[in-house]
Order: C-alpha cells, then sequence, then structure tokens
C-alpha cells in the first residue's frame, strides 16, 4: 500500500501485508512497515476499508474490543549507543484469536 508517492503532497509510506486468518467482521494480517510514519497503519488500512480493532481515532469503536488491536510481533533495532543490532520478539495476544471464535 502506498499513501502518496508525490513528494509535494506528502512523505512516501509503504505498507506490507500477509492475511494469516479470516473471519465474518477481523482478519489477523502480518504487517511489515517499510517505511515508518506516524500512524503508518491506521491510515493506510483505514484508506482501504479496513479499520484496525478498537482504534478510536481511525477505526472501529465498539464491539466489545477495549484496547488497540494491533501488537508488535517483532521489532529490529539499531540502537545510536551501541550501533549492534537487537531484535525482540513476543507472542501474540491470545484474545486476537477470540475474534475467530
Amino acid at each position: 500500500m502506498y499513501s502518496v508517492d508525490d513528494p509535494k503532497r506528502g512523505k512516501l509510506a509503504k505498507t506490507g501485508y500477509k492475511l494469516l486468518r479470516e473471519a465474518k467482521d477481523f482478519s489477523l494480517l502480518e504487517i511489515d512497515l517499510l517505511t515508518g510514519r506516524k500512524n503508518q497503519i491506521h491510515v493506510h488500512f483505514a484508506e482501504k476499508g479496513c479499520l484496525v480493532a478498537g482504534d478510536k481515532v481511525y477505526g472501529i469503536k465498539g464491539k466489545g474490543i477495549k484496547r488497540l488491536a494491533l501488537h508488535a510481533y517483532s521489532i529490529t533495532m539499531l540502537p545510536p549507543h551501541s550501533k549492534e543490532e537487537m531484535t525482540f520478539e513476543s507472542k501474540v495476544p491470545g484474545y486476537f484469536y477470540s475474534f475467530f471464535n
């Protein structure tokens, strides 16, 4: 997905995604941020009509969802103090799968 490819209208933002699981009202996606823009996930999926569950600004309010249904399974960074790449992983919260029962 791309939001803007004209630098006069804003900064380029690219998001890749893969569908992992699908239900009537929800989809579980693996999202790859190819650029790191503020609110990138929210904006790109809202533009496509695929709102993030629990997102009170861009997404779906209600439906019994009390928090934003986004989770960083894996994040890799290069801290300025060490210059050594670090990767952190965390399991997907179990309640994400409850949307598919």
